[in-house]
């Protein structure tokens, strides 16, 4: 398994895991969460797309 594939994993499971917490918290950090799960997930669209080259 090469690096960047880890890193895209691992970034899109924390934030699926924020958005979770965010989601069942709700109340003052709860937005925080759900602003760092859009976050990680902007980060793992970045890697994808230099995994896949387009």
């Amino acid at each position: 398994m090469s690096v960047p594939l880890i890193f895209f994993i691992l970034t899109a499971l924390a934030g699926f895991g924020l958005l979770i917490c965010g989601v069942f918290t709700l109340f003052g950090m709860g937005w925080a969460l759900l602003a760092a799960s859009v976050s990680m997930f902007l980060i793992s669209g970045f890697i994808q797309k230099g995994l896949t080259g387009e």
